[in-house]
């Protein structure tokens, strides 16, 4: 097993740690190693409802570029095992994607990190608001509370209307 660690930027339910975790481990992969979790800065992005997750019965979190707006998030460290789950959660590359490089994203420590971010693919965005669950909005509510995100976000985050 590699010991090389990525960092990973989460904005959706990959905020929820041990959700994440009870996720992988329910499908069978290897006990899952997060060194680091730490609040970040995704610059130049913001958080949209364009996906329709068939898993979630909703919308599920995206990103796309928006110049001068930061989007708080967490920066996941994590080994390679750990990102290969991430990726099968995410339906790398087949739904989301992490590619083709690495973008910047600034830690609350003030270390500025390179991270994967899933976008995604542009043949499944809608070009409308699709509505979370309840359930799945409440995932992103519990971890930014949890991890202290800015209160105007959180704000942000309890304003999206649900499907439910």
């Amino acid at each position: 097993m590699g010991t090389e660690l990525d960092w990973v930027f989460a904005y959706g339910s990959n905020m929820d740690v041990d959700d994440l975790c009870r996720w992988l481990k329910a499908r069978g992969h290897p006990e899952p190693r997060v060194a680091r979790v730490e609040v970040a800065l995704l610059s130049d992005f913001r958080l949209v409802w364009n996906y329709r997750s068939g898993a979630r019965r909703g919308g599920a979190a995206n990103v796309e570029p928006a110049e001068g707006k930061e989007l708080p998030g967490l920066a996941l460290q994590v080994d390679a095992p750990t990102l290969a789950g991430i990726d099968l959660k995410e339906g790398h590359p087949h739904r989301y994607r992490r590619g083709p490089k690495r973008v910047p994203v600034r830690l609350e420590s003030g270390e500025l990190e390179r991270a994967w971010l899933y976008v995604v693919l542009p043949e499944f965005t809608l070009g409308e608001l699709v509505p979370p669950r309840r359930a799945y909005l409440e995932l992103l509510l519990r971890a930014a509370e949890r991890h202290a995100f800015p209160a105007w976000y959180v704000a942000e985050l309890g304003r999206t209307p649900t499907a439910d």
